[in-house]
Formats: structure tokens, sequence, C-alpha cells
């Protein structure tokens, strides 16, 4: 049995392993750290695993422009995992999950999927037992976009620009300076930018290597998981759709991008 032929319950339920069993926890991430509530439902193996010692919740934390990669573990199903401003540059992405401090076996969890039944699951000290779903510090359209006053606009106009920011588009929307202000308060003008943005993504995301960023393939995941075509598809992108899928117009709901 290989390391890479073991067990993962997995918060997007990608895979089947634990058939019956989920895990869903809660991440808030700001001020420099990520604080994390997690949750097992029908997993009692692997809630017997941390109660012995065997397991610990954990927290991936990765900055990829400054080749942070860090793993923060606790035996409290809450806990934080914090990062210094040294530590970091650009965004900040927390993967929590649950983890073997030490080499157990698995043989006898009767959680587990018929696939598994009758093998021999030797699993070694770091192994992820559990594994949610990759968080960022910001929402999808703070990674895309910055927001900045341009004095040659007229009066409520708005202009967007792609530039290359460290070997990844990022997307700049010039706004008259009579509505900067209201930006950081009105949701619908930067959803109003997002639009825009996605209306250059055919050009921007043209070059097969920008494809390699995690930040264009997310993107491209959620279109595909709303039914969207990508902008690789001439005839049938639609700005607006996407940029509504990356972010809706929420009318009458508080002003947060929490």
């Amino acid at each position: 049995m290989t390391e890479a032929a073991l067990p993962v319950l997995t918060e997007d339920e990608s895979r089947l392993d634990w058939p019956d069993a989920a895990y869903r926890p809660e991440v808030r991430i700001g001020g420099g750290a990520a604080r994390i509530a997690h949750r097992l439902e029908g997993a009692p193996t692997l809630e017997r695993l941390v109660a012995e010692g065997d397991a610990r919740w954990a927290a991936e934390l990765r900055c990829p422009r400054t080749l942070l990669a860090r793993v923060a573990t606790s035996d409290a199903a809450e806990h934080e995992a914090a990062w210094s401003a040294d530590e970091v540059h650009g965004e900040v992405f927390v993967i929590p999950g649950l983890i073997a401090v030490r080499p157990l076996r698995l043989d006898d969890a009767p959680e587990l999927g018929a696939l598994w039944r009758g093998q021999r699951l030797d699993v070694p000290a770091g192994w992820w037992l559990a594994r949610g779903v990759t968080r960022r510090d910001s929402t999808l359209r703070e990674s895309l976009l910055s927001f900045e006053p341009d004095a040659d606009l007229p009066p409520g106009a708005m202009a967007v620009d792609v530039r290359n920011n460290d070997g990844r588009p990022r997307f700049f929307v010039r706004v008259a300076p009579d509505i900067r202000a209201a930006v950081e308060r009105d949701r619908s003008l930067r959803v109003a930018g997002l639009i825009g943005a996605c209306a250059l993504f055919p050009r921007a995301f043209a070059d097969e290597a920008d494809e390699e960023h995690a930040i264009v393939d997310e993107i491209r995941g959620r279109l595909d998981e709303a039914g969207v075509p990508a902008w690789d598809d001439k005839d049938l992108w639609d700005p607006a759709r996407a940029a509504t899928v990356i972010e809706r117009f929420l009318p009458g709901e508080p002003d947060t991008d929490a």
C-alpha cells in the first residue's frame, strides 16, 4: 500500500473514502491569522485518534510570493494559525485539516468505504486524514482588482486596464475622483469594475502560461460549476454573467466583503 493510496476525508466530498462522514471546517481569516473551528460528522475513528494524541487539527499556511509553507497544529478543534507581516507578501492561502502526528493503523475503521476493507492501512506521520478546501485572505474579486483615482476621467466615469503584476495579470479599475470614495461603500460600483475586468479576460488570459496561475484555475472552476462559458469561448463569453458568478450584486444587504 503506497502513501498515495490511503484514505482522506475531504471537505469537498471529491473522494468517497469515508462515505458517511463529513469534514466541515469554519475558517475566518483576517488580521494576520486564520481562526479555525474544525468539525467532523460521522467519523468517530478520526475523533478517537485526536483524543488519543495520534492526530492533531491542522492549518497549512502558504504564501507563494515569499515561499511561506508552514503547518500549524493544535489539540483543540478551535484554534488560531498566525503569520507575521514579514513572512508574507500578497495573497495568503489557508488549508484546514486533520493530520497524523505519528504512524498509525486504520484497518479497523468501520466508517471506511468498501474499497478499503481487508487492506492493511499503515498511515505515516504527516498524512492528512482530513483535508479542507483552500481559502485565501481576500475575496477573489480583491485578488483580481485594484481601484485607483484618475483625474483625467470625467465625473462619474470608470475605465479598466490590465497590467502584469509579478508575472500574473492584475486589473486596475480607474475611477473619476468624484466617485472614488463611493467605491469603498458601494458594492455595485465594485461589481461594475469587475464586469469591466472580465471583459478583458480573453486578452489577459490568452497566454497559455497564465493558465498555470491558481487564480485563473479558480475562476475557470467557478464558471464551470455555474455552467457559464469561459473566456476562451469567444461566441458565448459574457463578462457580466461571469462577473456575477465571481461576485453577485446584493442589493439591500450589508455592504461587506467578509
